[in-house]
This record gives C-alpha cells, structure tokens and sequence, in this order.
C-alpha cells in the first residue's frame, strides 16, 4: 500500500515535468575543419547576433570550425585564444584536393566552350571571370571533376569544369 501513494505522486507530477520547454540542442560536435571568410565577419561568444562581439575576423582568413549551431559555426583558435562563433554565411570550406594529378593529367588544355573560372573546385564557388571558347589554359592538377587553372600572364587562377576543355597532345 505504501507503493501505491507514491506512483500516484508520480503520474500526477508526468504532465508537470513533459510541459517545461527542452534544453536547446548543443553545438554538433565536428571534426575540425579548415575553413576561409568570405567577408570581413565578427567573431562572438555564442552562435547569433545577440551575442557579445569578441574580435573582428577579416575577409580571407583561414579558421578552424570545431562545431556547428544552426547555421552558426563554432571556431577554435589554434594560439589557446577564446572560442566563438561566426555566421555561417561569412565563411566556406577550403577545398580538399579529391583526386590528385599524374604528370600526364597536367599540362596545356584549350577551352571548348565558354567556361567559368571559379574560386573553388564546385559551382558553390564565385566566378572569377568567363574565359571564352579556344583560349590555351594552363592546367596543373585535377580536383574530381573540376581543372585546376594557374595564368602564366598574371591573371587570376582557379577551377574549370573539365567538361569544358580537352587536353592538348
């Protein structure tokens, strides 16, 4: 009899405790992931707008994301300094080489069609510029599915779809 008062407390307090609000999710735990700003972005103490500003981070600085919160990414400093939080939309992940080039991959390519230089190997990438149909590039690796492009004359380097150029003999 005496168990039967005490499983009366507890389906009587159920309803109580399921009604608080849940704990927001932590921060998804990553392994770290080097990452570049695309913008000049401020670093803060937690993942929004509504958290302390920590330090300015300026346009294409390399980062270390630890973590993300929404589209929040956690950052840790390499020198033991504080970690914050940056907007995801300031930042993108250094690309990866995927496949890497034998001597006989890299060497003069010519465009086929108009084709995008891209800042990375994929179209989540900036154009750079259009480099037209029947222009000589000069190729020095391959990333999947992308060329990677280095100027000889000084102007910028990057990635083409290789579907827009063939190797010349």
């Amino acid at each position: 009899m005496k168990f039967l008062p005490r499983l009366w407390i507890f389906i009587l307090l159920l309803p109580v405790t399921a009604s608080f609000p849940q704990e927001a999710p932590a921060a998804q735990t990553t392994k770290e992931v080097p990452y570049i700003t695309t913008a000049n972005t401020e670093l803060r103490k937690g993942p929004g707008a509504k958290y302390k500003v920590i330090q300015m981070i300026p346009q294409d600085v390399k980062i270390n994301v630890v973590g993300k919160e929404g589209s929040w990414l956690k950052v840790q400093s390499k020198y033991g300094r504080e970690t914050g939080y940056v907007d995801g939309q300031y930042a993108r992940p250094i690309a990866t080489p995927t496949t890497s080039t034998t001597s006989s991959a890299a060497g003069a390519f010519v465009t086929t069609g108009e084709v995008n230089l891209r800042e990375g190997p994929g179209t989540k990438y900036k154009v750079l510029r259009k480099i037209p149909k029947g222009t000589k590039i000069n190729v020095t690796r391959i990333n999947g599915d992308w060329l990677r492009v280095e100027s000889k004359t000084g102007n910028p380097s990057g990635y083409i779809d290789k579907r827009f150029a063939r190797k010349l003999p």
